[in-house]
């Protein structure tokens, strides 16, 4: 029992003094601390940069900015800034600052400039925020993105800025000048880039084309009858689009005159006022469609049967007919460009049904059909007809004056045809008749007449009989011979006569 607390008597001496060698070494830390900690701490390096904040455009002026911002500990002022990221510099160096303000100055107006601020503390500590811009105000040139280079900008706005302080005419007359000639030297021509395209219609045309950057459109044009190469300006008219800068052109041209050629020369003139001009060439409208009207059978025989009809505009036409019973088809046609149509089909079988179409082509080629008409070949009851009835007297010259007198005329059948005539438009005169020297049938019809006396007034008539005799007749025409040409020794007479009444018993 005694050894048992001997040690533990022991063990409670050296707790004791545990407590009161940890309460000494408390004591002597702190006073350590706070006596010898500063002087300890003074001989470590900083090895911290500054933390850059609230960077902010304070001012913004034409040629100035100021840029101000904030760190957590005092460091100098510095700024990197140019037109692009690869900065200048402006520097404030004392580093005596939480708050930071530098002017940027001699900048340019309505110009963006890229910065950054930079501040670095008195152990050397670098601080580097990271890239913004600005722009200055000033004037603003729309479009300066065009412009190539930042230079060349920079230089177009100052330009633009000085151009504005003019305020002569003379002045401004004098920059004119000097651009007109800048222009010149620094401009390409503006180009028509291959032929223009056009599209005719018969009184309009669409002309297109191309060049080679942004400008108007014009086409210049004038009919082939009044072109004159030769002239300074051979075109009469000019007619623009709505389109006032395109690369791709395109003039309606319109008022122009159905199947007729005009020349035509295109142009464009840019924003500069530089223009381009291609080469001659030429277009020729088309002719006015023909339409078919009031196609109809004058007469049917039993083997022909005629057809007229009339156009719009001078055609020639065809007639294309089909036997119903058999199919067969068979075509008749005249080449004469007229509107007042006639034609005769023969080689028709008695009794048979056809259908015809009439199809007319107008001096340009193009073609319109009709719809068919049908009609039935009949035993021949029509008499033929007679038509473009023309006569013309000449008068031959001598001792004893003779007439010859021409009529012609056309049947729409095969007929022969007697000429009947008398002298004077008095009823009641006996006629005298003249027999076709061919007596086979035609429809060609021409009469010569030789018995006619000068200076005398006659009444005619045709009639003309059919193959299945029928028979026509025409209305009555007259015609007046010419008057015989009284020689000088007669002129000379009547003129003594006037004068002297004794002349008339001379007896010449």
């Amino acid at each position: 029992m005694q050894k048992w607390y001997h040690k533990n008597t022991d063990m409670k001496i050296r707790k004791k003094q545990n407590s009161a060698f940890v309460l000494l070494l408390g004591m002597f830390l702190g006073v350590f601390l706070t006596t010898s900690l500063p002087s300890v701490w003074a001989q470590f390096p900083d090895m911290v940069a500054p933390e850059i904040v609230d960077v902010e455009i304070a001012e913004l002026e034409e040629t100035e900015a100021t840029i101000i911002w904030k760190t957590n500990e005092d460091s100098d002022s510095l700024i990197n800034y140019g037109l692009q990221d690869n900065y200048g510099i402006v520097r404030d160096p004392l580093p005596d600052r939480i708050g930071h303000e530098i002017v940027l100055d001699g900048l340019d107006p309505s110009t963006t400039y890229h910065f950054r601020v930079v501040s670095i503390d008195e152990a050397g500590n670098q601080a580097i925020s990271g890239d913004f811009k600005f722009t200055t105000p000033g004037i603003v040139v729309e479009d300066i993105e065009q412009v190539p280079t930042v230079e060349e900008q920079a230089i177009v706005e100052q330009v633009v800025e000085k151009i504005q302080q003019i305020e002569t005419t003379e002045a401004a007359e004098i920059i004119k000048e000097q651009l007109e000639i800048q222009i010149e030297g620094v401009t390409e021509d503006l180009t028509i880039i291959g032929p223009p395209e056009v599209k005719v219609f018969t009184n309009r045309a669409i002309v297109t084309w191309t060049t080679d950057r942004a400008s108007n459109s014009a086409v210049s044009f004038v009919s082939t009858t009044n072109y004159n190469p030769l002239s300074s300006n051979p075109y009469e008219f000019t007619q623009l689009s709505d389109d006032s800068s395109v690369t791709e052109h395109q003039v309606e041209v319109i008022g122009l005159t159905p199947f007729t050629e005009y020349h035509f020369q295109v142009s464009s003139t840019d924003e500069l006022d530089i223009t381009g001009r291609s080469g001659d060439f030429t277009f020729k409208t088309k002719a006015v469609l023909p339409e078919i009207l009031n196609l109809r059978t004058l007469k049917v025989e039993e083997t022909a049967a005629t057809l007229a009809w009339d156009t719009t505009v001078p055609a020639s036409t065809i007639i294309e007919y089909e036997d119903l019973d058999t199919g067969e088809k068979r075509s008749v046609g005249d080449p004469s460009l007229i509107s007042d149509h006639q034609l005769r089909i023969s080689d028709l079988t008695l009794g048979t049904q056809y259908r015809a179409t009439v199809v007319a082509e107008n001096a340009g080629g193009d073609r319109v059909r009709s719809d068919p008409i049908t009609f039935v070949t009949v035993r021949d009851k029509e008499p033929p007809i007679i038509s473009n009835v023309t006569n013309e007297s000449t008068l031959f010259p001598g001792d004893e004056a003779r007439i010859q007198t021409i009529v012609a005329w056309a049947t729409d059948e095969p007929s022969v045809c007697i000429f009947n005539y008398r002298e004077g438009i008095a009823p009641g005169v006996d006629a005298n008749t003249i027999d076709p020297e061919d007596e086979n049938p035609l429809e060609r019809h021409v009469q010569v007449i030789v018995e006619f006396n000068p200076s005398t007034v006659y009444k005619f008539w045709i009639t003309c009989t059919d193959p299945s005799g029928n028979e026509a007749r025409t209305e009555d025409f007259v015609l007046f011979t010419p008057t015989k040409e009284k020689s000088i020794i007669d002129i000379i007479i009547e003129n003594f006569e006037a004068s002297f009444g004794w002349v008339k018993n001379i007896g010449l």
